[in-house]
């Protein structure tokens, strides 16, 4: 996998933007303000229909400007593909490939795959539930379609029976209009638990290669606290749950409240972590993902780092760099990264020129 050119038209502070990027190294360096995570957040709108940075895309579009296009060009086991997207003030999308419309985002995933390491992601160490929920659905979802038509059907139905519940919790109408989503809620969340509980092994399985190369004296584990359960004992307890979900005014149990917690040498990463162990935490769990993705689709996804190198010490941005080298030579591909930096010499520091091929720099201005 590989993206070959971008174009952003209007997009944050980028009137119109053109980059081409080397197969291997790509550094995009300048000032704060400069517009350098904007290019990586154009190469994730392009990969995913969305930005890593916001949910509401409208702040995405140039001020005084009424939409963003953004283009690009990547190339698959020697099938170039271009995609474009537009999104407009009103909050309509379109997404193109190869010039034809698709009708869903769902569509767009999985075909360009990326892997992005920012700051702003912290939250999936640092975070509750939810966080850490979203990050392993994105990252199944990229490589099963199976999964993301699941957790898509599943939403729904649950969204159908949560207003059902709030018409009787409101109105006293007839519980059947919501036991009458509870058939479909079951089938549908044992299939999505199942899903996720062998991905979730699979992704443990990298989880602990990676920390078997960097160090192996290190503990870091995946946690999921709930237990996975067949639709007929889910239906049974949907039933023993009425008063409680009535109460609530939603779905109290599900796959929507799955815990997965990091453990840090036997604690818990969110309660007890330091500042440094979540942030060499996040960087492991996204080099897991890399191989996890990798190990599925047969190719490297796309590694965009956002000022990893002012985040961390020189000690651990050498051993990281010198990590990611190895599992490029592990898979005998080398996997394509776009770096950005307020400094070029904290790359140079870290040891990212001396293994790549190739090299390309950019530097941005104010």
């Amino acid at each position: 996998m590989a993206i070959s050119t971008i174009s952003l038209v209007s997009f944050r502070n980028h009137q119109n933007k053109e980059l081409a990027f080397c197969r291997g190294l790509t550094v995009i360096w300048g000032e704060n303000g400069s517009g350098k995570t904007a290019i990586l957040e154009g190469i994730h709108i392009l990969s995913l229909g969305k930005s890593f940075r916001t949910h509401k895309q409208k702040s995405l579009i140039k001020d005084g400007d009424d939409s963003f296009i953004v283009r690009g060009e990547f190339l698959l086991k020697n099938t170039l593909n271009q995609i474009a997207t537009e999104f407009k003030k009103d909050g309509k999308q379109k997404i193109k490939i190869n010039g034809d419309i698709i009708i869903a985002r769902k569509d767009l995933v999985g075909k360009n795959n990326v892997v992005v390491l920012s700051p702003e992601e912290q939250s999936i160490t640092k975070g509750g539930p939810a966080e850490r929920r979203r990050f392993f659905d994105k990252v199944f979802s990229v490589v099963s379609k199976e999964y993301i038509d699941v957790l898509q059907v599943y939403s729904r139905v649950l969204k159908q029976r949560n207003a059902a519940i709030g018409v009787e919790k409101n109105n006293g109408e007839n519980l059947n209009d919501f036991r009458y989503w509870n058939e479909q809620l079951a089938t549908h969340g044992a299939k999505l638990w199942s899903l996720r509980g062998v991905f979730l092994n699979d992704f443990k399985y990298n989880l602990s290669s990676v920390l078997n190369r960097y160090d192996s004296n290190i503990k870091l584990d995946l946690l999921m606290r709930e237990k996975e359960i067949t639709k007929e004992q889910y239906l049974k307890k949907l039933l023993e749950i009425e008063k409680t979900d009535l109460k609530m005014g939603r779905t109290t149990i599900g796959p929507h409240r799955d815990r997965v917690e990091l453990i840090w040498n036997n604690k818990s990463l969110r309660l007890f972590g330091s500042q440094g162990e979540h942030k060499v935490s996040l960087v492991f769990l996204k080099l897991a993902e890399m191989c996890f993705i990798k190990d599925k689709t047969k190719s490297n996804p796309i590694l965009l780092l956002d000022d990893l190198f002012a985040k961390l010490d020189l000690e651990r941005s050498k051993k990281l760099v010198q990590l990611l080298h190895a599992l490029e030579e592990d898979s005998g591909e080398t996997v394509q990264t776009i770096a950005t930096t307020t400094d070029i010499i904290d790359i140079e520091n870290s040891g990212m020129f001396s293994a790549k091929k190739e090299v390309l720099t950019y530097q941005l201005e104010r």
